[in-house]
This record gives C-alpha cells, structure tokens and sequence, in this order.
C-alpha cells in the first residue's frame, strides 16, 4: 500500500540530524561559495535552510527564493 499524500507522517531525522535542529545557525559551500543560514525543518537526510541575505549571494537569492534544501553531511555548525 502507498504512502502517497500522507503528509501527517512525522519526520524522524537520520543520525547526522540529530545535531542539526531546528533554529542552528549553519555553513555549506553552493557553487564553491561558502552561505550561511538557519534550519527552518528538518527531513529525513536533508534540512531546509533559510540563507543568510549578503551582497554577494543576491543571485543565489532570488533563484532559490532565499531557502535550499541540502544534506546533513554538507552541513556545519556555526
């Protein structure tokens, strides 16, 4: 049986989640550049972050409406 549009089942994040809640200040590198952001949700291998506004990653911004989702293993606490 599908799980197909059952969106109340909860997350549980992997193992390199547990470090990563929501509201960690983090860094990653998108296209060789180093961003900030903040956690907004965790998932199960993957975090949605909010990205920190510079004046260097204006098209970064607007492309990616200022949240990405990325893996837990390119991420790094703050």
């Amino acid at each position: 049986m599908s799980n197909f549009g059952n969106f109340n089942r909860p997350v549980e994040p992997s193992s390199e989640g547990d470090l990563f809640t929501v509201d960690t200040q983090v860094t990653f590198l998108m296209h060789g550049q180093p961003q900030t952001g903040i956690i907004t949700k965790q998932l199960n291998n993957s975090a949605v972050v909010e990205i920190d506004e510079k004046s260097d990653n204006t098209d970064l911004m607007v492309k990616s409406n200022g949240v990405i989702v990325i893996n837990y293993k390119k991420l790094q606490k703050v």
